[in-house]
């Protein structure tokens, strides 16, 4: 979320990547720009579960089962590592603050403050980022409960793999839109959510994040019903200068047809899918895109 400069340094070149079935380690090159080796291992169905405010629970001994046979693949235990959890696994919400404070740990209080009445439990049981929107006193917040993904850390850490950046796919593959100061529109779909981040001259401008109810057409109908929804808002609000840009990331075959389908229809949008050219995946082609791309962007972060 913050923009690189020459005194930030490079994030760990490796990554790890966790979905509904399994994990997946991948690891860039020197130059920061290809997947140089990726491994998977499989993981059971239901080794989390979800809540109100996203993971409730992680099976910590599962977990530990499958990062232990995973290591055991790898040529050297990487120290440190990004990890890109599901969509599923955080809550985003746009917080009306008033005028936030510049200190950072007082901006974060008065945030836990106004999540009181928002939050199905503590505030401070929560984990949170936020970043300020142009929108005046609007704050956009990421949050997930404390206990699993600490839990997660923890069965990392007991590896000797130190978590520098944990963050969903949505906000990981930010990393990978083209540069444009014109508002682009990310969407990103798996089967359990439907997330979209609108970026223009390199900043958030908006975000909607949602469960989608079940399979099938269920699912494909709340996608088109929040897209539209979306991009209704970004016109009134943001009232773009030419067509808006939609690119979708998805490895949801049906979804992605729906969305593609639908846009022929649209007037004053170009929807299109996120792409990234095969070089730059190199060992990518074990696992399916969107976590290929998953694991690129993150080892392609920059930490402040």
């Amino acid at each position: 979320m913050r923009l690189a400069s020459l005194l930030h340094s490079p994030g760990p070149p490796h990554a790890f990547a966790l979905e509904g079935g399994r994990i997946v380690y991948g690891r860039l090159s020197r130059s920061r720009d290809r997947l140089v080796a990726v491994r998977p291992r499989a993981l059971p169905h239901g080794w989390f579960e979800l809540g109100p405010v996203g993971v409730l629970h992680v099976d910590r001994a599962t977990l530990e089962g499958a990062l232990a046979g995973l290591v055991a693949e790898l040529e050297k235990v990487p120290a440190r590592a990004s990890l890109v959890v599901p969509n599923c696994w955080v809550r985003s919400l746009v917080v009306e603050v008033g005028e936030l404070p510049r200190n950072r740990a007082e901006a974060e209080e008065l945030l836990r403050w106004k999540l009181k009445k928002l939050l199905p439990c503590r505030p401070e049981e929560a984990r949170l980022d936020f970043v300020p929107l142009p929108d005046n006193g609007r704050v956009w917040t990421v949050l997930g409960l404390e206990k699993p993904l600490a839990v997660t850390e923890e069965v990392f850490a007991g590896r000797g793999i130190a978590v520098g950046r944990l963050e969903p796919v949505a906000l990981t593959l930010l990393s990978l839109l083209p540069p444009d100061p014109a508002p682009q529109l990310l969407l990103s779909l798996d089967p359990r959510t439907f997330a979209a981040i609108l970026v223009g001259n390199g900043a958030v401008r908006l975000v909607r994040h949602k469960l989608l109810p079940g399979a099938g057409a269920a699912a494909e109908a709340a996608v088109l019903r929040e897209l539209a929804a979306t991009l209704a808002y970004v016109r009134e609000r943001q009232n773009p200068a030419g067509p808006l840009t939609v690119l979708v990331a998805t490895d949801v075959e049906t979804l992605r047809s729906s969305v593609l389908q639908w846009a022929e229809a649209q007037e004053g949008v170009e929807v299109r899918p996120l792409t990234v050219r095969d070089p730059r995946l190199g060992e990518g082609g074990e696992v399916e895109p969107v976590t290929a791309w998953a694991l690129l962007a993150a080892g392609m972060r920059v930490d402040a």
